[in-house]
């Protein structure tokens, strides 16, 4: 039975990796291909003005999953999917034609809106099977870094925008048949009970708190690797440096990368690696502009870049463990990038362009100022054994869990899982053994201690604890 159990995670993993790299190449590569067919209808102004529109395309998208999942049946998710999915591979041949700019661009907002909607669907899916698994970050980055290289592999060999867009139809099509794969598979729609980095991490004191700190850090760091991007671009532009290809191999490495080191310890120094990374990016928007090496800072952007989309990535398929609404906050750290990069990108150009090196230098000072702020706020919303109240401790107080035992009618059994989910960060498995029972028996006690106390998951079990008082 543990062979079994092995083998179908091991698939779910194969899966989610695939998924989530398919999804990166096709958002990057139509989006490419976009580009360059309006390239030959608008001018570069009009070729940035189009791409902010499917970028707000992909963010309504991302949006609007949560509502389909919600209120559509499964029979008609299948049926929009199936639609979609034809749908898409129409446009992305009706964009490769370029006959005018609108049947560039109205092809291109349906596609991206589509592709939006279910890349949420697809980060929601990753969220049910692995949300909180200690590996979770690796798996992000192992998608991402696949994603870059499907990228580049493309880019490099492929010379003709038929062959591009046959290439790209094809990707859609696998993309759907791994996505009716996981959509019959036993695991979809089902939250696995591992919560092993959450758990890690610890309560959440206020998760609109925590939310929001969260998305004004990623919008701020948009805003920093967006200037430094528009950097680079505008030296490039102006033909002095070709930049070429090799950079997406930079960023496949740090995407790679990011995954490994962030997964340490539970995630417990993401948040610090992010924000160092942030700091060496602010310090070569100053140096860049300053007149110092383009190479370092052009090596920098993308090795930076690839810790960025995994930070984003994770960070909010974390946080929807502890949201109302996971279906929104999996897959929205995607959108709150593309929304702001389009926002800023104008204002970061024009800042640039201006040749004025001290305000540039103050700007990204200032926004790395509000990003540390950011991201303390964020961070002192996760409360830890070692910052809680002896009240709220994970066991010291005895008095309390007599009382929480007493209050919810737990049995013995009961009580000592629940002691060892308070006092243990190990996955279920290792659990089940400590307790000598197996993972099915502590599943069920597990749903018992959900059902007795109204929660919904073992991380909301732990929450729901933590945030207990005795009534005197």
């Amino acid at each position: 039975m543990k062979k079994v159990c092995l083998k179908n995670e091991t698939i779910d993993v194969v899966i989610s990796i695939v998924l989530t790299a398919l999804f990166n190449f096709l958002f990057l590569g139509t989006e490419y291909l976009f580009d360059n067919m309006m390239a030959y209808v608008a001018d570069s102004e009009g070729v940035v003005v189009a791409q902010s529109y499917i970028l707000g395309a992909s963010v309504l998208g991302f949006v609007l999953f949560p509502v389909a999942n919600r209120f559509f049946s499964s029979g008609m998710k299948h049926t929009l999917l199936l639609c979609g999915t034809v749908l898409g591979v129409v446009c992305i041949f009706l964009i490769q034609q370029h006959l005018s700019y609108a049947t560039i661009l109205i092809p291109g907002l349906i596609f991206f809106g589509f592709l939006g909607a279910v890349g949420s669907g697809v980060h929601y899916w990753v969220f049910c099977a692995f949300g909180g698994s200690r590996h979770l970050a690796k798996m992000m980055g192992v998608s991402y870094a696949l994603g870059i290289l499907f990228q580049f592999v493309n880019n490099n060999c492929v010379k003709s925008d038929v062959v591009e867009a046959v290439v790209l139809s094809v990707s859609l099509m696998f993309f759907l048949v791994f996505i009716l794969k996981l959509r019959n598979g036993a695991v979809y729609g089902r939250q696995k009970e591992t919560g092993e980095a959450a758990a890690a991490r610890g309560i959440l004191r206020n998760r609109t708190v925590a939310a929001g700190g969260l998305v004004t850090c990623v919008v701020l760091m948009t805003c920093v690797f967006s200037t430094l991007d528009n950097a680079v671009t505008l030296v490039h532009a102006s033909g002095s440096v070709d930049i070429g290809q090799w950079p997406r191999l930079l960023l496949a490495l740090s995407g790679l990368a990011a995954g490994f080191l962030y997964d340490i310890k539970g995630r417990r120094f993401m948040n610090l690696i992010m924000y160092s990374v942030t700091l060496l990016s602010t310090i070569c928007v100053v140096v860049i502009q300053s007149g110092g090496s383009f190479i370092a800072g052009l090596v920098v952007f993308y090795l930076s870049a690839g810790f960025f989309v995994v930070f984003f990535t994770v960070s909010f398929l974390d946080l929807a463990y502890y949201m109302k609404v996971p279906e929104l906050w999996a897959g929205i750290g995607r959108a709150v990038n593309n929304i702001c990069a389009v926002m800023t990108s104008a204002l970061s150009v024009t800042l640039l362009s201006s040749k004025d090196s001290m305000a540039i230098i103050i700007t990204a000072l200032v926004l790395f100022v509000l990003i540390s702020i950011a991201i303390y706020v964020c961070q002192s919303q996760f409360g830890t054994e070692e910052t809680e109240t002896d009240e709220q401790s994970v066991i010291g107080d005895t008095e309390k869990f007599s009382a929480f035992s007493e209050r919810f009618s737990l049995t013995d059994r009961e009580q000592e899982v629940l002691k060892v989910l308070l006092e243990s960060d190990e996955n279920v498995q290792e659990i089940a053994e400590q307790l000598l029972i197996s993972r099915a028996a502590l599943y069920r006690h597990i749903a018992s201690l959900n059902e007795k106390t109204e929660t919904k998951s073992r991380i909301g079990l732990l929450q729901f604890y933590y945030s207990w008082k005795k009534k005197n």
